[in-house]
């Protein structure tokens, strides 16, 4: 992938969706210190590998395309405070949001293949996690209609 291949529109939105994927690894690891069930301690490692995942695919296609991806912060703020399991899981679905709205971007606004490919996978793998999120929270509905409209 060229330079030219990534509108400035497609590229400030992988770069904004980018950030999300590092606030989610980043707050992903923050909800284990707070996880006493292994089965929902099953689920936040198995996201938290998919973050990296997505997060490292996407640093690829922008050096590819000649863009500096920006880098992770040292420590993200959780949108409430964090102090249990269920306020774990709630950042947890708040930082799933995120990566649907940064990711629904991306999709709209790119005309590169790869880039569309990774931002729908993205998208359905985030939305997917968040209605997991809301079904163990017990929120109605647990699955929205239009992911990263929210």
């Amino acid at each position: 992938m060229s330079t030219r291949e990534l509108s400035e529109a497609s590229e400030q939105a992988a770069r904004k969706a980018l950030q999300a994927e590092h606030a989610a690894v980043w707050l992903y690891g923050l909800a284990t210190a707070f996880t006493e069930d292994s089965k929902v301690r099953s689920g936040i490692d198995e996201a938290a590998t998919t973050h990296r995942e997505h997060r490292d695919r996407t640093r690829r296609l922008l050096r590819a395309a000649g863009v500096a991806p920006p880098s992770a912060e040292p420590a993200y703020r959780p949108p409430k405070t964090v102090t249990d399991q269920n306020s774990a899981l709630r950042a947890l679905l708040a930082a799933e949001q995120d990566c649907s709205v940064g990711w629904l971007a991306v999709l709209e606004r790119s005309e590169e293949q790869q880039l569309s490919e990774l931002a729908l996978t993205c998208l359905t793998d985030a939305a997917t996690r968040a209605t997991r999120w809301r079904s163990r929270l017990g929120i109605e509905p647990s699955a929205h209609a239009f992911p990263g409209r929210e």
